[in-house]
């Protein structure tokens, strides 16, 4: 049980007219403030495992982005070394005419090739692990990522965050660049039992960002204490590029017509703030 109670307050998002959802229309998509992609030149991935479906649809929306995906656990031997199970999976299912097993590993196939030329001449992916500091063999921090993306422009960056619980400790390294970082699209794991260090993450990002869309993640479970789910997705705008004063929310969350379930299987959460 959590020692204080979640701030519902700070999460209200603000109306944002110009939102999309990007992904995979199951976990990992996100919905974000489609309209200020053109103005981004760089997009940080943190978390890739093997769904970059959100980075592609976001090189659709802007072609100039260059990518940088940060991930310690997948890279090229990680893709290859899984070919031969796939493959064998997909002669047994075809065998068997299960056209839904047959078709996901299919996919599995095409994106262990695909992570090849994805992550080529424009785009990286950086085998390391993000962290506050760089102290570890795998280590790397926020600040030393974007000097290897390059010079950042003003609020040029968008950056994807999905690392299962580490994104606690690089929140004060969001805050000394957020200079440079125009949109975040991020997921925050654990709130049942890292409360005071959610409501104090989110309460340091509002201070330069705005909250346009908040969604409850289903796989995970909902903590009936808090009466919220226990992880969530939220996008943030930098408020320095927005124009005129923004206003609460007043629709129902999830979005009809724009939110996903991350799980088909179980309906997706309502949110209540406050």
């Amino acid at each position: 049980m959590a020692a204080v109670p979640l701030n519902k307050d700070q999460l209200r998002p603000f109306a944002y007219p110009a939102l999309a959802r990007l992904g995979p229309p199951t976990d990992g998509g996100y919905v974000i403030p489609a309209d200020q992609v053109s103005h981004c030149r760089q997009l940080i991935s943190l978390g890739l495992c093997d769904n970059w479906k959100f980075d592609k649809e976001l090189l659709k929306l802007n072609a100039s982005l260059s990518v940088v995906g940060v991930d310690h656990t997948v890279g090229p031997y990680f893709f290859l070394s899984r070919v031969p199970l796939i493959l064998f999976k997909i002669c047994g299912y075809s065998l068997l005419f299960n056209r839904a097993k047959l078709h996901k590993h299919l996919d599995r196939l095409f994106t262990s090739f695909e992570y090849f030329t994805f992550f080529g001449k424009s785009n990286r992916h950086l085998k390391r692990r993000v962290a506050a500091t760089d102290e570890g063999p795998l280590d790397i921090t926020l600040g030393e990522i974007l000097d290897i993306a390059g010079k950042s422009g003003k609020c040029d960056v968008f950056l994807k965050m999905d690392i299962e619980g580490s994104e606690y400790e690089i929140i004060p390294d969001i805050i000394r660049y957020q200079k440079s970082i125009r949109c975040i699209a991020a997921e925050f794991h654990f709130l049942d039992e890292r409360t005071e260090e959610f409501n104090e993450a989110v309460r340091s990002l509002n201070s330069h960002f705005s909250i346009v869309h908040v969604h409850g993640n289903n796989i995970a479970p909902y903590d009936s204490t808090n009466d919220f789910p226990v992880t969530v997705e939220i996008s943030w705008v930098n408020k320095h590029i927005l124009e005129g004063e923004l206003v609460a929310s007043t629709l129902s969350y999830p979005r009809e017509g724009l939110d996903i379930p991350n799980t088909v299987d179980r309906p997706d959460y309502a949110l209540h703030f406050g």
